[in-house]
């Protein structure tokens, strides 16, 4: 019985979390062979608490402001000589508020966060086009080292 109990607080916990499926892959040519760079990104949310509870008979304050940030892996092969990893991330990328605890309002945010899978997508791809030409410099580097090597 204990058991089921915690696979349930499990998946509970997996479910509360923002779940974008954010991956990419894309294919450089370059002199030194076809550079495959797979991307994978995570959304991490934070929440900060204001305001706070009213009085009897008076409007509460309180609110939950959250921003919702993207963290982007990177592993690129050029043939099998090189390996790079890079890790890029853009902060801010969506944020607002829900009214009361923020305790209370995580499946709520992360409804928010999912709804908005677009605008992560499109940050996505912004981060892998700048990330370019940084894959081919790492390129070139290994390259020319080879050769002097």
């Amino acid at each position: 019985m204990k058991m089921v109990v915690l696979m349930g607080m499990g998946l509970g916990a997996c479910l509360a979390s923002p779940a974008l499926a954010l991956e990419h892959e894309v294919v450089i040519d370059h002199d030194a062979g076809p550079i495959a760079a797979d991307y994978r990104g995570s959304v991490s949310v934070e929440t900060r608490q204001v305001g706070a509870a009213g009085a009897a008979g008076r409007p509460s304050t309180l609110r939950c402001e959250w921003t919702a940030s993207l963290n982007v892996e990177r592993v690129a092969m050029v043939g099998e000589s090189l390996r790079s990893q890079r890790s890029m991330s853009r902060d801010g990328v969506a944020k607002g508020s829900k009214p009361g605890w923020c305790e209370t309002s995580t499946k709520a945010i992360d409804k928010l966060v999912d709804a908005r899978k677009d605008t992560f997508r499109t940050a996505m791809m912004a981060l892998v086009e700048q990330d370019r030409s940084v894959i081919v410099a790492e390129a070139d580097s290994a390259r020319s080292g080879n050769r002097e090597g």
